[in-house]
């Protein structure tokens, strides 16, 4: 069994000196101190917690509680108010919590007071909201729905952090509401569900495989790391990265998607 696991990972090794040859580097990580937008899981599920440059989880972290406090039911052309609430289950390191959200139709709008920002119909914090005593930091915000009835999605993602400044000792959630306008009859709630991967590796969809995405894979094969670090490399979805998949990831990077 020890010969088994080492030989997986000099194999794993094998693929990142490979890389090394094709004279490829990763570039550093930052965290988006004052928020981030198109990572709410609307653009196929993304967020912080699987998407390169963003923020790094470690053994003590946990994803934390998030979820949307509003009607599900509104009129047409009506402004509504809502809540995008954080809950940390790590209080006593993560202390802090950031969000984005996005909707499938009507426009958003910031509330003043609540350390938030609109870009591109989007919101995200403006900086890191504190904790209250019950470890939750929320946000409150407005939609105007659109004048046409019909079924439309809040998006939602929240990243509890440990106020460090880096990108580790964070890790992030994402939900969804489904709100309907008007007269249009409920259809059950949707889930994220993860769609074929085109392009192995490709952890933040931009058509290309870059380094810290196949250390990711790499990290991800040897157990290090959770596969929401990025689950484009793990093409048959088991919840693992192999061999085979990482080098399929590798074989992408090198010659492209």
């Amino acid at each position: 069994m020890k010969r088994v696991a080492s030989l997986r990972r000099r194999s794993m090794l094998a693929c990142l000196s490979a890389i090394s040859i094709a004279g490829m580097t990763a570039s550093p990580v930052a965290a988006r101190m004052t928020g981030i937008t198109g990572y709410s899981g609307k653009q196929g599920g993304l967020y912080c917690s699987n998407a390169p440059g963003c923020h790094s989880t470690t053994s003590m972290t946990r994803p934390p509680l998030v979820r949307f406090d509003g009607p599900t039911q509104v009129d047409p052309g009506a402004e509504v108010t809502y809540h995008f609430i954080v809950t940390s289950q790590a209080p006593e390191l993560q202390i802090q919590a950031g969000f984005n959200v996005a909707v499938s139709d009507g426009e958003l709008a910031t509330v003043s007071g609540q350390q938030e920002r609109l870009l591109r119909n989007e919101l995200t914090h403006t900086g890191p909201k504190d904790n209250d005593p019950n470890g939750e930091a929320s946000w409150e915000f407005t939609w105007l729905a659109p004048s046409t009835p019909g079924e439309y999605v809040l998006f939602g993602a929240g990243n509890s952090v440990d106020a460090s400044t880096t990108p580790d000792g964070d890790q992030a959630a994402i939900t969804t509401l489904l709100v309907t306008v008007g007269d249009a009859q409920p259809s059950p709630t949707p889930t994220v569900t993860p769609g074929a991967v085109s392009c192995p590796g490709d952890c933040d969809g931009n058509g290309t495989v870059a380094v810290n995405e196949l250390i990711s894979a790499v990290n991800i094969a040897l157990g290090s790391t959770s596969v929401t670090a990025c689950a484009a490399c793990d093409t048959n979805r088991d919840g693992m990265v192999s061999i085979g998949e990482l080098v399929s990831a590798v074989n992408k990077a090198l010659t492209g998607c």
